[in-house]
């Protein structure tokens, strides 16, 4: 049976990958509690709830962003490495700026 010895620095990726994902993962929750929280004020409330709301989910979207972005452009040295295996870190390194772009387009179709 073959053994992958994973080296330090593709551990790493693979774990900023998956802060990337887990951040990004955390809009949707987020927004269903703001959604929760507009339908339960009333009038002039809830233009201060849209204010925070907008305020929050902007700031939490551009920390998604430069999350998925950095992860994009991180460079991996992979001296001993195949074709095969450079092809599917180029493919993977696009993961996070996919899921942010559908967890967008979805929110925008929820609300």
């Amino acid at each position: 049976m073959k053994a992958f010895i994973i080296s330090d620095e593709i551990n790493q990726f693979h774990c900023a990958m998956l802060k990337s994902v887990l951040l990004i993962l955390s809009l949707l929750p987020i927004s269903q509690g703001i959604l929760s929280l507009w339908n339960a004020t009333e009038g002039s409330s809830q233009i201060v709830v849209g204010f925070f709301a907008v305020s929050l989910f902007s700031a939490l979207f551009v920390l998604c962003f430069w999350s998925a972005l950095k992860a994009t452009l991180l460079n991996l040295k992979q001296g001993h490495a195949s074709a095969l295996e450079h092809s599917i870190v180029k493919i993977y390194r696009y993961i996070p700026m996919l899921f942010l772009t559908g967890m967008m387009s979805y929110l925008v179709t929820q609300l």
